[in-house]
């Protein structure tokens, strides 16, 4: 099994490094047009050769895809469509880790006949969240009725010295500015950046954490296949509360203002002045210097449906139904920075979660029982168990329980 993964920044290479380690991939081409990112973050290994790829154009990316049967966007959504079509005329599955979802319109669908037609896989959204998270809400629901809501809770929270950033300041800063969305009365509805607050008790020690409202593609591809009347995601953590800080201060309006003389988007000054994702000896520089401490990205899935349940008349023994409501919850616990010091030294908490869920959801795409364009919540439940095991082997906690109604 070969495999071209397009985009060697943080979570395209942690996921082709883990892929290599696979028994089942003979080898990983890692495509991206600027080499001296792959050198930042890219693992030497015999299964993985390096080349200089450029997404945009498609006779390049056809030529390298010869002999491979899965194409992985680990690059950018803006290249979605496109590598979809290449992928199509290629015959071969693809991948990617986000959507664009502009206007509450998942792009990827479009093609979803298309792949049916081949006999292909395109599993879409597939990483850490949007994809693990998408997984559990799928697992949540598949056992209930007449669901009420699906909520998907992030934590994501630093201790240390410096400030750093885990992923694409441009994406991050993006999402905490475009208005977020839920789903209500069968549509996607506008809400306000970091509104209805609310506490969420994720495992110690973040217990009573503060929830808001984000922009995140998770619960965009829901609706399609899940029936439920309320969807949405909120976010918490000092990173979170970091970032509400900033909105609230204007410092993330994309607008220019007059500074003295100047005219400034406080939003590209912010861009411009954060720290650039740090490289593998860079991170690793960071936490020998013990300027970063400890770090969490964990998320939870909660479901509220309704569960049918069979009884026996004990006299006439008659089988009988009824209905009752039913709280489903799971905690999603990504490996923390200091796990992931010795797991894989230089990644962080979250191009870790990211590079190993999209690695593991690879290595499963070619033997997929579902074709066609679809998000893991929609995956066979076969597949979907033999996922989740695999996240558990390789160090992710995944707890299912019910929550009970207080007296």
């Amino acid at each position: 099994m070969n495999i071209l993964v397009l985009g060697s920044g943080a979570a395209g290479s942690i996921a082709a490094k883990i892929l290599a380690g696979f028994n089942n991939i003979a080898k990983i081409i890692v495509g991206d047009i600027n080499e001296k990112n792959a050198k930042k973050f890219l693992v030497p290994d015999p299964k993985i050769e390096f080349k200089i790829i450029d997404a945009a154009k498609k006779e390049e990316v056809l030529e390298i895809l010869k002999g491979c049967c899965l194409l992985i966007n680990a690059a950018s959504p803006d290249f979605n469509k496109s590598l979809l079509k290449i992928a199509l005329e290629a015959g071969v599955n693809y991948q990617d880790l986000a959507s664009i979802w502009d206007n509450a319109v998942i792009e990827q669908f479009e093609y979803d006949d298309a792949f049916k037609e081949k006999g292909l896989v395109a599993l879409i959204n597939a990483s850490a969240t949007p994809g693990v998270s998408n997984l559990i809400v799928g697992e949540l629901a598949s056992g209930l009725k007449q669901i009420e809501y699906i909520k998907i809770r992030l934590l994501e929270d630093v201790s240390a010295k410096v400030p750093f950033t885990a992923w694409s300041k441009e994406v991050a800063f993006d999402e905490f500015t475009t208005p977020p969305l839920v789903w209500e009365n069968e549509q996607f509805v506008t809400r306000d950046n970091f509104a209805e607050e609310e506490v969420f008790n994720f495992p110690e020690h973040f217990i009573n954490t503060r929830c808001y409202l984000i922009a995140q593609e998770d619960i965009g591809t829901i609706p399609r296949f899940i029936k439920s009347k309320y969807i949405d995601i909120k976010a918490g953590g000092g990173e979170i509360e970091f970032a509400r800080t900033l909105f609230q201060l204007g410092l993330m309006k994309k607008r220019q203002i007059k500074v003295g003389d100047v005219m400034v988007s406080p939003f590209q000054f912010m861009v411009r002045v954060w720290p650039d994702v740090p490289a593998l000896e860079e991170m690793k520089k960071l936490v020998d210097d013990k300027k970063v401490f400890n770090a969490h990205f964990w998320a939870a899935v909660e479901v509220l449906g309704t569960e049918v349940v069979k009884t026996e008349n004990l006299v006439s023994k008659e089988a009988l139904t009824s209905q009752k409501k039913k709280t489903l919850r799971s905690y999603i616990l990504f490996p923390n920075q200091v796990e992931i010091n010795k797991i894989y030294p230089g990644a962080n908490y979250v191009s870790y979660a990211a590079g190993l869920c999209a690695a593991i959801f690879a290595q499963k795409i070619p033997t997929l029982i579902r074709k066609g364009v679809y998000s893991p919540e929609i995956l066979d439940p076969k597949d979907r168990d033999s996922i989740i095991d695999s996240l558990k082997k390789n160090g992710v906690k995944i707890e299912i329980e019910e929550v009970k109604k207080q007296a």
